[in-house]
């Protein structure tokens, strides 16, 4: 008999343990289901709209080559219409530019180096110029505008009088081909 009470008390304490784990996890089963129905709507959402974000971030390559593709023609239009073949086409513009403003170039040396680029050139032009000072600026202006590719470096103020200025300016171009 006192063998089957110290079953029947052994029984006893592993149903309580049961009943226990039981309620344990019917509780986290209630809490899981209670937040659930709250938070995980929510959190998909976010996750989702983080992946709608980052597919609109990603290009197709059919996208990026055809992108690449006009960036070539572009570049390739763009060398065409700004850089000359010839340093004489460079200096009849400087000239035209100069007649253009009523300024007089007295003087104009360039030095052409080669690029990193292949089939281009750069060309240094170091000027003088006089005119109304106003003019000189017109001159500048118009030179930085013009179609052909112009870069003003440079302007040294020189002699003044009577409203007349001697300007130094340094200018680089670029031209195709050789020199």
């Amino acid at each position: 008999m006192a063998n089957l009470r110290e079953v029947n008390r052994k029984l006893q304490i592993v149903f309580a343990l049961l009943v226990g784990v039981n309620v344990l996890a019917a509780g986290a089963l209630l809490y899981i289901w209670v937040r659930g129905t709250s938070a995980l709507p929510a959190e998909f959402r976010q996750l989702h709209e983080l992946v709608q974000t980052r597919k609109a971030a990603v290009v197709s390559p059919e996208v990026v080559n055809d992108r690449i593709k006009q960036s070539r023609e572009q570049i390739a239009k763009f060398y065409e219409d700004r850089f000359p073949n010839s340093s004489a086409a460079i200096f009849e513009t400087l000239g035209r530019v100069a007649n253009e403003n009523k300024v007089k170039l007295n003087q104009a040396a360039y030095k052409v180096d080669d690029t990193d680029l292949p089939d281009l050139k750069q060309v240094e032009i170091t000027a003088t110029l006089d005119g109304d000072y106003t003019q000189a600026m017109k001159f500048i202006n118009s030179l930085e505008r013009e179609k052909l590719f112009f870069l003003v470096n440079g302007v040294k103020l020189g002699d003044q009088n009577a409203g007349q200025v001697r300007l130094a300016v340094t200018i680089n171009t670029y031209m195709k081909g050789r020199t």
